[in-house]
Formats: C-alpha cells, structure tokens, sequence
C-alpha cells in the first residue's frame, strides 16, 4: 500500500491505477523510470506552504535576502526530488520461492536486491500491506537481502499482496516508491491439532489382511543365499571370498501398519478442527516412517511415504474446499 499524507480513499483509487499498471513478475522486478512513482511527503507540502509564505513576504518588503532565500530554498527541494527518484532507479529486486508454513507460523519472503552502478542506494524500505517496514541499504554495484515475515491467520495458497519499495532520503520531502507484485505462491498448511482424539480405523486390509509396511532395522540377523536381481549392496564378501558363494547380509527389522487418514471416520463437526486432527496424523505417521493415504471429499491421496508425499497430503489439507488460489494473503487487522 501507499504511504502517503493523503485521504485513504483517493489513496485506494492510486493504489487500484498503480496495481492495473504494474501485473506480477514471476521471477525478479526492474524499478525503470514507468515503475517508480513521487509525490511530496506531508513535510513536503508542509514546506512548498513555507516558501510560498516566504515568498509573499519577500514581495511584501522588497527584501532581496528574502529572495534570495526562496530561491535556494527551491533549489534544494528540486535537487532532492531528483535524488529521491535516483535512490530507487535500476534496482532490481529478485524474490525467492516461501517455504511452506502452518498457519499461525510467521512467513518469510526472501528478495534479494541489487544495482549495477556505482551509486550508494540509501534508505530503502520494504513494506507489506501495513506491517513495519524493513530497511537496507546497498553499497556501488552491491546485492543484499531483505526477509520480510508475515503472519499467518488462515490456511490455503495465496499470493503475496502489494509490497511496496520506497525511499525518502536524503530530505524527507518527497516520497518514491514501485509496486512489486510478484507470482510466487504463499502456502499455508492447517495448524497441527495438539491432542487429536483417539482414531482406530487407521489399517489398510486387503481380503481380510493388514498391508504393513516393512522398516528395515539396523541389527545383523543372519546370512541367506543371495536372489538374483537384489541389490549388491548388502552382499557379503567376505564370505564370498571364503569360497561361499554370494550370501545376503539380513537385519531385522519392524513392521508398521499402512494407515488411511478418512474425513468420514473422524468425529468432528466442525471441518477446520478436523483437517487440523488429519494434519496432525498425517505428521505423526511421517514420523513413524509407515505408509499412509488421506481420504477427503471428491479427494483422495494413495498410500505413499516420503518428504514428497507428505508436502502432497498436507497441500490437499491447505487448499480443502479454496475457490480461488491466487486470493492475496492479507494480514489481519491492519488500519485503514
């Protein structure tokens, strides 16, 4: 949003042409001179009031000194409004894909901005929506990195919204700043129940029998003959080069029941407390390190395991029921 000593509704109208103007980048923003925009701070109009007052004055009393102070006066409000614009031309400002979080967790968006001159960039500062901005500054053809978190109050994948670049410096008079709207998906995962309730009807059974899930344990149980295609990887050689032919090292090991983590075999009423409790199975049963499928409406995820399974199961517990997945993640609360 906008920073600006202005009425918010005319405030809203600029950021609405602003937003038109500027469509999302999926990788990285060039600030040139179409994407930065400057209007006078409410000490810049504060001032512009003060040099017409002098100014009226000076005409008043014939006083030559009263001109001459108007017109250094002007001057320098000229030089800062164009310094102002430089500090934020040709910054380039790349934005790294988020890290997945639970809601209620903060999020971090990660850029990283740089130039390609050898002018100092000062006071430049990172805003999203009505958060505390963050500050950095780069030195001549330097890169730095801003992480702007941002709290999460609901789940689903969203965009980030509007995040402004701006800057004052060197005076204050005037305010520059670009829109950065960038295509990079914010996903939200339902927070973890802390206690779920006790649930039973976890074993997948195929005519009558417990599908398990074999863990191989670390602990020598024996030698077998070796089968061919198995890998060579647990092969004994040394009992091959006693003459015994190609043997199999064999440990034990512990079997884990696959589980179905359902939506109708959960007794919950309300269904954000019930995709908490099946975000809470789903990660004990990564944990345990057994095989594991989620059933939700219209949904359903086959029995997996692995990091890739479990960011599929807790991506389809995130968007449950979203229409639109590129809603903008605002923070709640924030003053108009």
């Amino acid at each position: 949003m906008v920073s600006l000593a202005l009425p918010s509704r005319l405030r809203r109208r600029i950021d609405r042409w602003i937003e038109t103007h500027n469509p999302p980048d999926h990788n990285h923003i060039h600030l040139h001179n179409r994407r930065l925009y400057i209007l006078p701070t409410r000490f810049g109009y504060l001032f512009a009031v003060m040099l017409l007052g002098l100014f009226i004055a000076a005409i008043n009393y014939q006083n030559s000194m009263g001109f001459v102070l108007v017109f250094m006066l002007t001057a320098l409000a000229i030089i800062s409004l164009w310094q102002t614009h430089k500090n934020l031309l040709g910054v380039t400002i790349k934005i790294k894909t988020p890290r997945p979080v639970f809601c209620g967790e903060t999020c971090e968006l990660t850029m990283e901005i740089s130039h390609e001159n050898n002018q100092h960039r000062h006071a430049l500062g990172f805003q999203y929506e009505k958060l505390i901005p963050v500050y950095a500054q780069l030195g001549p053809g330097e890169s730095n990195t801003v992480n702007l978190k941002i709290p999460t109050s609901r789940r689903g994948q969203f965009q980030p919204t509007g995040i402004t670049l701006f800057t004052r410096y060197p005076t204050g008079l005037f305010h520059a700043w670009g829109w950065l709207r960038f295509d990079a998906p914010i996903l939200v995962y339902p927070r973890p129940a802390q206690n779920p309730p006790a649930y039973q009807a976890l074993s997948e059974q195929h005519d009558g029998k417990i599908t398990t899930n074999t863990i191989e344990g670390e602990d020598f149980a024996g030698l077998r003959e070796h089968r061919k295609g198995e890998s060579l990887r647990h092969v004994s050689w040394k009992a091959y080069a006693q003459g015994k032919g190609l043997l199999t090292k064999t440990f034990e090991g512990h079997a884990q029941p696959s589980m179905w983590i359902d939506w109708d075999e959960i007794n919950i009423v309300d269904p954000e407390e019930k995709l908490r409790v099946m975000c809470a199975l789903v990660l004990e049963a990564d944990r345990e390190q057994r095989k594991y499928g989620i059933r939700l409406p219209n949904t359903s995820i086959a029995l997996d395991e692995g990091i890739h399974h479990r960011a599929a199961c807790l991506h389809a517990l995130a968007t449950y029921r979203q229409a639109d997945f590129n809603a903008e993640l605002k923070v709640e609360n924030e003053s108009e």
